[in-house]
């Protein structure tokens, strides 16, 4: 019975590009079997760099400079906030080697531990982990860099093993291996 249903939903999906477009069909293929169609469907080409190795997303070049896990608490004495888990702070620089103003957000950066187990960035603890702000939601004119760190609460028996930084929500990505 699964098999028969895998080929209905596969030909829904044929007939969906047939008719109304690569676009259709991608959307119909993602809500037959879920995200994972987009990771494996869409994205045509994804560059990967290592630790201290700059890389590119769209108009936005990254250097992941340090990874620190199993921090308990980010901020300062007055005001903080405690990990579920463990924080992981990510140190990264930013830099526009593009022509326009770009946005950075640290909800488009995701990490995955060793099994492939996606997490989000914790902006909240971002925004006491960063003093400055430089890194938090900035947009970023050209020619200039910022630098700063995106904060992720993962589980305490964890790491991060890959992160996939973005400058847009659609934009390919960069994978940093750590």
């Amino acid at each position: 019975m699964r098999g028969r249903l895998a080929i209905i939903a596969g030909a829904a999906v044929a007939a969906a590009v047939l008719c109304c477009g690569a676009g259709t069909g991608v959307v119909t293929g993602v809500l037959l079997w879920g995200d994972d169609v987009y990771e494996r469907v869409v994205r045509v080409r994804v560059d990967t760099v290592g630790l201290g190795e700059a890389g590119r997303d769209g108009s936005l070049e990254f250097r992941v400079n340090d990874v620190q896990c199993g921090i308990v608490q980010v901020g300062d004495p007055y005001i903080n906030q405690t990990a579920v888990g463990q924080f992981c702070l990510i140190q990264l620089t930013v830099s526009n080697v593009g022509s326009r103003p770009a946005t950075f957000a640290d909800t488009l950066q995701r990490a995955y531990g060793p099994d492939g187990a996606r997490f989000a960035a914790d902006s909240g603890a971002g925004i006491l982990a960063n003093p400055e702000q430089q890194l938090f939601l900035n947009e970023i004119n050209p020619g200039n860099r910022v630098a700063g760190v995106v904060v992720y609460d993962i589980p305490p028996d964890s790491r991060i093993a890959e992160l996939e930084l973005h400058e847009t929500e659609n934009s390919a990505g960069l994978r940093v291996t750590l």
